[in-house]
């Protein structure tokens, strides 16, 4: 039912996603249908409701008696039902494979961009990974955590976050404070403010930045807890040097 047909960026989370196409769907002259990433849980849903409604056998009606009454169909074979039972089995491996597949990219894209809440990002994806590999639970709420999933990463890139962890450079380790700007970028203060950096993503590193730049961290860190009212916060962005 669901095969792969190439790749596509998916632009907030800021990695590379496979697509799927639902091979039924002929659109006339062409190649089927193609879903990005985006769009395979409401794919999913609807082919997994296309093939529920197939292979769900119809409610048996009662011939009319009396005379000229048509002999009722026989009951489907024990074969009949086993292949139906296959057919399901074979579904579910197919949608399992889909919503792995769905949990690696989301932890590719958490381990290959800005580390913010990286403890808690962790966390929640080993929960989903155990999920996945259950057995006992539902189609369904497997479904259900994978979408939360996104819908919370998503959510990441319209926040502006300010939260207190701790930095590790090497081998030092110091608590300071983060403020997060979506997904475009990452910045630290310590405690005292006198020094504060932004992450490099292109580099994989963190970059010190100039003390001129400590007071429009803190008022950025003020703004984000509500301590001021939101205004317009000029700050610096990461990016390539100047020369």
């Amino acid at each position: 039912m669901f095969q792969r047909s190439g790749r596509e960026v998916f632009p907030l989370l800021g990695f590379e996603t496979p697509v799927i196409s639902c091979g039924d769907y002929k659109p006339g002259i062409g190649s089927p249908k193609v879903f990005p990433r985006r769009n395979v849980l409401p794919a999913i849903a609807g082919c997994l409701l296309a093939i529920a409604s197939s292979l769900t056998p119809a409610a048996p009606t009662r011939p009319p008696n009396g005379p000229g009454a048509t002999p009722s169909e026989p009951p489907a074979s024990p074969d009949a039902a086993v292949a139906k039972l296959q057919t399901l089995s074979e579904l579910d491996q197919r949608l399992n494979g889909i919503l792995s597949d769905a949990v690696s990219a989301l932890k590719q894209g958490i381990e290959n961009g800005p580390p913010f809440l990286l403890e808690e990002r962790r966390d929640r994806l080993d929960r989903l990974e155990k999920l996945i590999r259950d057995p006992a639970a539902s189609a369904a709420e497997k479904y259900r955590r994978v979408q939360e999933a996104y819908r919370v990463e998503l959510d990441y890139a319209r926040s502006v976050e300010a939260y207190r962890a701790v930095l590790k450079i090497g081998n030092d380790e110091r608590l300071v404070d983060f403020l997060s700007i979506g997904r475009l970028a990452l910045y630290y203060q310590t405690l005292d403010g006198h020094e504060s950096g932004i992450w490099r993503n292109d580099l994989r590193r963190w970059q010190r930045l100039s003390g001129e730049e400590n007071e429009a961290i803190a008022r950025g860190l003020r703004t984000a807890r509500k301590l001021e009212p939101p205004q317009l916060m000029v700050l610096p962005l990461p990016g390539p040097k100047s020369p």
